[in-house]
C-alpha cells in the first residue's frame, strides 16, 4: 500500500516538472506576406521581466518555461501573443513565428520642440478624447470625414498625437538616459529615432526594459555596421 501511494506521488511530482521544464527557446521571426527575417522585434515573457531582441537576422533566443506565453513587439508588425507550447516541438532545432504587418505605422515621430507643459497635454488630450461621430450618426461622420472643419480636426488629431508622443518619447529619454545607450553627447534623441524609429504603441505601453533595450540593441548595431 505504502509503495502504491508513494509511486502515485512519485509520477505526479514527475509529470508536473516535466510540464514545468525550463528551456532555453531559440527561433527566428518572419515576415508572413514576403517571408524576410524581421529584426530588432522585442521579444519578451509574460508577466516577468525577462526580454531580448531579435537580431539582424530575425533570430532570437530567451530562456523561458514551457507554460510561459511570449509577446512580441515590432514597429511595423502586429502585436503578437503566443504560447510557447504552441511554436512546436522542443526538440526541433529551426523554429519560425510569423508575424503580420500593421496596416497603418507611425514609421517615425519627428516632431520636435520644447517639453510640453501640463496645461498643453490637458488641452491636447481633451482635443482627441472628445466625442467623435460613429457610423450609428452617418450625417455627422460624413460632415467629419468631408467638411472642411472636419478635415482640420483630423488634421489637429495627427499633430497633437505626435506632439504628445513626442513629449512621452523625451519623458522615457532624457539626455543622460540617452547617453546610456549611445556613449556620445553629440547624438540627439531625433539623430536616434532616425536610425530606431519605433511606433505609437511601442512608445505607450513597452515596459522600461523593452524600451531601453531596443534602443540599445539597434544602436549598437548600426554602430558596429557605419
Amino acid at each position: 500500500m505504502f509503495f502504491k501511494v508513494f509511486l502515485s506521488l512519485f509520477l505526479l511530482i514527475s509529470s508536473n516538472s516535466l510540464f514545468s521544464q525550463n528551456l532555453i527557446l531559440k527561433a527566428w521571426l518572419i515576415d508572413s506576406d514576403s517571408f524576410t527575417k524581421i529584426s530588432f522585434a522585442v521579444v519578451s515573457i509574460k508577466g516577468k521581466t525577462t526580454a531580448t531582441t531579435t537580431d539582424e537576422k530575425g533570430f532570437f533566443e530567451i530562456n523561458c518555461n514551457i507554460k510561459d506565453t511570449l509577446i512580441i513587439r515590432h514597429l511595423s508588425y502586429n502585436l503578437t501573443k503566443i504560447a510557447v507550447k504552441k511554436i512546436g516541438d522542443t526538440t526541433v532545432k529551426k523554429k519560425y513565428i510569423y508575424l503580420t504587418k500593421k496596416e497603418n505605422t507611425f514609421q517615425q515621430i519627428t516632431i520636435s520642440g520644447n517639453k510640453l507643459s501640463e496645461e498643453k497635454k490637458e488641452e491636447y488630450k481633451k482635443h482627441l478624447n472628445r466625442i467623435k461621430p460613429t457610423v450609428k450618426s452617418p450625417i455627422s461622420l460624413m460632415y467629419e470625414g468631408w467638411s472642411r472643419k472636419g478635415k482640420e480636426r483630423k488634421k489637429m488629431d495627427e499633430i497633437y498625437s505626435q506632439l504628445l508622443l513626442r513629449d512621452e518619447l523625451e519623458t522615457r529619454i532624457p539626455p543622460k538616459k540617452l547617453f546610456l545607450i549611445t556613449n556620445d553627447r553629440s547624438v540627439k534623441l531625433d539623430d536616434l529615432l532616425i536610425i530606431c524609429p519605433v511606433s505609437a504603441e511601442f512608445v505607450k505601453y513597452a515596459s522600461d526594459y523593452e524600451f531601453f533595450y531596443h534602443f540599445s540593441k539597434c544602436w549598437d548595431f548600426y554602430k558596429k555596421n557605419n
